[in-house]
């Protein structure tokens, strides 16, 4: 009973809410511009980076097995640093949740 009770005043504070903050959505929505702009900006500016990129890899005379290894270590310098943290951040939230 109570619960229901609970219930129903989050719903209505969640539907007042919702409706208060409804024009002030509309006005960030007519003011911003589109977003899609600044992303494909964003991608174009990373593909004329990977053009440069690989005309100065070829400039340089570096041979691909060179070229493969170089990337291997950088993602694995890159990745296991980050796999550790999210797997100590697991286990944390799990001896958290595990009450």
């Amino acid at each position: 009973m109570i619960k229901a009770i609970i219930n129903g005043i989050m719903k209505l504070i969640m539907s007042l809410v919702s409706v208060l903050t409804a024009p002030i959505d509309m006005i960030i929505e007519q003011a911003l511009p589109d977003l899609s702009n600044a992303l494909n900006s964003f991608a174009s500016v990373l593909n004329l980076i990977s053009d440069v990129m690989g005309w100065v890899i070829s400039l340089t005379g570096i041979s691909t097995t060179a070229i493969s290894l170089i990337v291997t270590y950088y993602v694995f310098k890159l990745t296991t640093p980050i796999l550790f943290s999210s797997i100590k951040a697991a286990i944390k939230w799990y001896k958290t949740l595990k009450l």
